[in-house]
């Protein structure tokens, strides 16, 4: 799926996800503004991918906050003059207790992590793209948005009100010429889950590969008439 000269931001880009996403719009000819927490890790990441300087850009930033997530668009703007695609791939999971269990701090850290990140970058993109008339949102839920788990209520609500926020997006914008969806995967085979769950069969776990895959037909000229869309990825699970 071409998307030749594209600008595409990339939040999380150094997590497990985060590299074959980044890899796959690499070779689909995009450009690339990469963000993540750790400087390190974004220039290791682009000597990984090998692309020239003109393809590349990288961004260290805290997208829980505002003005950081705005400041992130504004070096890509400032670089190419416009932003095409987002993929909101910030998040992570973590286990937590039973409702009246759950902290204050234990709740502000996983909606930060996985729901104001999200947040922060959306509003951050869509003047540019609706200035520009074009744009692909993708944002990256989970299961438990649908089917929440135990002991996990902040994660659940999180990926819920992605959802939320997702086809809120759609509603406001779809006239605009940009499109908003979600991608609900269950467990996603990486190295950490699988160091994490020893037992369990990771041949029936969501490979990244097939997210990345299913990203890249959202962002394409082919997949603009989906928007607002709640998309699973279970796998086998």
């Amino acid at each position: 799926m071409a998307l030749s000269d594209r600008v595409v931001v990339i939040t999380g880009a150094t997590g497990a996800l985060g590299r074959v996403v980044s890899r796959s719009f690499a070779a689909a000819g995009a450009r690339l503004a990469l963000t993540g927490t750790q400087l390190e890790a974004l220039e290791a990441l682009a000597d990984e991918l090998g692309l020239p300087e003109g393809q590349v850009l990288l961004r260290a930033a805290n997208l829980t906050r505002p003005d950081e997530a705005r400041a992130v668009v504004e070096a890509v703007v400032a670089r190419w003059g416009r932003v095409d695609v987002l993929l909101n791939l910030a998040g992570g999971w973590k286990k937590s207790g039973r409702l009246a269990e759950v902290t204050d701090a234990e709740w502000d850290a996983v909606l930060d992590l996985n729901l104001r990140t999200c947040l922060n970058m959306c509003r951050a993109v869509l003047p540019s793209m609706e200035a520009q008339g074009w744009g692909r949102i993708v944002n990256v839920g989970a299961r438990a948005a649908l089917e929440p788990g135990t002991r996990q209520p902040p994660y659940n609500v999180a990926k819920a009100a992605v959802v939320a926020l997702t086809r809120s997006i759609a509603a406001d914008y779809r006239r605009l010429g940009v499109a908003a969806n979600v991608i609900l995967p269950s467990t996603i085979d990486t190295p950490a889950n699988r160091a994490v769950m020893g037992n369990a069969d990771p041949s029936n776990w969501v490979k990244p590969e097939e997210l990345a895959a299913t990203m890249l037909f959202l962002c394409s000229e082919e997949g603009g008439g989906l928007n607002g869309a709640v998309i699973p990825v279970f796998g086998r699970v």
